[in-house]
Parts: C-alpha cells; structure tokens; sequence
C-alpha cells in the first residue's frame, strides 16, 4: 500500500467528500478515493462516505464508478443494494457495480446481470455482466446454472530454444503473508486461513499462487468433480511499489470425465487454460496459454496431490501478435 502525502491538505472525510466532487485543488477524485484506504474513521463512516458517492448522480461516471470498485471491497455484501441500483444506470457505472457483483453478490442477483446485460449494447457491460455471472456461478458452485460454451483456443506450445523454465516452490512467510493479504484486500471473498501459497519465478515475473487446500487429495477430486470452484487465485508482484495485487483467477467445472481450467483476469478476460482427466490418483492438468494478442505462449504441467501442487512448464519470450484481417 502507497502512503499518499499531499502538501497542505490534511486529508479527513470532509476533505475527500469536497475532491470526489472536483472541489478540492490539486486532490483529483482518484487521489481522494486511494485517501480512504488511510482515513482515521469508522468504518461505518467510511462505507456511508463510498455509498454517498457511488449514488450521488452529479458525480462524473467514472469517479462514481471508481468509487463503487472501492465500497464493494470495503462494504462486502452490504454494498449488494447499491450496487443493484447502480446495475440499472450510467454504462461505466453499471460496468463497474457488475465487475463488484461478482465478487460479492449471490445467486439470486445472477438474474439482474442477465437482464441487464441482455438489453445492453455495448460489448464492454456486456461482458463484465458474463463475466459476473460466471464468476458467482463458480464461487458458490451453482451446479444448476454453469455455461456449457467451448473453452477458448489455445495458444501454440513456445519454441524450446531460449524458452523460460519455471517451476514452483514455497514463499518464504513474510513473502506469502504479504500476498495472501493483498489478495483479500480486493477480493472480499477470498479467506486466506483456506489457502495454501507456492511461489513462480519466470524471467522477471514472480507469481504468488494461492491453492485452495479444499481441491487436495480424494475429498477434493470430489469437490471438483461436483461442479464449478474457484481452486485458485495468483497474485502478481508489482516491480515499482514491491507489493503484490490479485491478477487471475482459476475458474474450474468438470467436462465429462475431465477437468478444466481457465485462469482469467478480474475483468473476465481468459489467460490461460489447464485440462485432464478426473482419474484416481493425482490430478494432472496440462497448461497453455489461451490465443490472444500479447500473450506469451505456455506449455506446463499441473500436479496436484494429496498434500501440495506443482507446478512447472516453460514460457517463450515472443508474445502472440495481433491477427491481421484476410485480404479481400
């Protein structure tokens, strides 16, 4: 977490409810929504403070919808109203309290999204709505209501020449804490005390890999034979602050007598795929990474035992270029 200092404002409530609205100067609204984080208030206060905001309609669409990110990580499913109220208005708003719904609404608010995004034009609330949905879906793991769509395609394997190795081992504990804790801070349902952290060194990127211990051994087979989980969460360090920040989620649902992964943004988008068969034994999932423009081609091995996961593969250096259009 970055201290925010700014000469000659004493940050305070009143100070940041004045700059979300544009009134203080040299304190942005974005500024004053990271002040929260550091505010000595209740944080009763500090949730009224973010609902004000996040319904206050003379705001500009994109303070509000910055402000709705923040009062769903602070408020939790108490922000669950609001949030289904700002579901129906302004598209960057109702993008923002759709990507928040995923993280802290139910089954039951799987048909506001739906709705929504079924009378919606534009590809991005669209999206986020899926999106939403599918990740409700595999928090609570709603048998009843999982997407049968195909799975993306996969990249191509990297070239074994000046390919990147990697292979998991265990964080030392003030490294795992610290991801474990970052990891919560912006997924309200993410409960560290469940998760066990293996760590991924590849070229400059190191990845803190939170394994739910719940998909370990014969009990978890079944889990994840069942139907829809989220087995994981991978935290990225980030090179500039020395911090880490929640990057993908695993999503997994049985296919048959197989399991599949996707590993995905927190906006939606598919980052890697993991497949294998849901045999007795250890549970072996081959690694790739999903076709997309500047992706970096994967091909890897996960293991996972009664005890621990591993993880191991290569990475190319080249990412995916963009596809260009066939000509006419």
């Amino acid at each position: 977490m970055v201290k925010i200092d700014i000469p000659g404002v004493e940050p305070g409530p009143d100070v940041v409810r004045e700059s979300l609205a544009g009134r203080v100067p040299g304190v942005p609204p974005s500024v004053a929504l990271a002040l929260l984080s550091e505010l000595d208030v209740p944080g009763a206060d500090r949730v009224a403070l973010l609902r004000d905001s996040v319904e206050n309609t003379d705001l500009e669409p994109h303070v509000r919808a910055g402000a709705v990110t923040v009062y769903a990580r602070v408020a939790g499913a108490e922000a669950v109203p609001t949030l289904l109220s700002a579901l129906g208005g302004d598209d960057r708003v109702a993008a923002a309290a759709a990507t928040a719904l995923g993280h802290v609404g139910a089954a039951e608010h799987l048909d506001a999204l739906r709705e929504r995004r079924s009378r919606d034009t534009g590809d991005l609330l669209r999206d986020r709505a899926r999106f939403a949905e599918d990740l409700i879906v595999h928090r609570l793991g709603l048998t009843d209501r999982v997407d049968d769509a195909d799975l993306p395609e996969a990249a191509p394997a990297p070239e074994e020449v000046g390919a990147l190795a990697f292979a998991a081992v265990r964080p030392g504990p003030e490294r795992r804490s610290r991801a474990l804790k970052a990891i919560k801070r912006d997924l309200p349902w993410f409960d560290p005390a469940d998760h066990d952290v293996y760590e991924v060194q590849c070229g400059p990127r190191l990845l803190e890999v939170a394994v739910d211990r719940g998909v370990l051994g014969t009990e978890g087979r079944g889990r994840l034979r069942r139907g829809p989980a989220t087995p994981a969460v991978v935290a990225v360090q980030d090179l500039e602050y020395d911090d880490f920040y929640p990057a993908l989620i695993a999503l997994s649902r049985p296919r048959g007598d197989r399991l599949a992964v996707r590993l995905v943004r927190l906006t939606g988008e598919d980052v890697y795929l993991a497949e294998g068969p849901l045999a007795e034994g250890d549970l072996v999932l081959e690694l790739r990474a999903a076709q997309r423009p500047g992706a970096a081609p994967v091909a890897g091995r996960l293991r996972v035992t009664a005890k621990e996961v591993e993880i191991s593969g290569v990475s190319d250096r080249r990412t995916t270029p963009k596809r260009n259009p066939q000509a006419e």
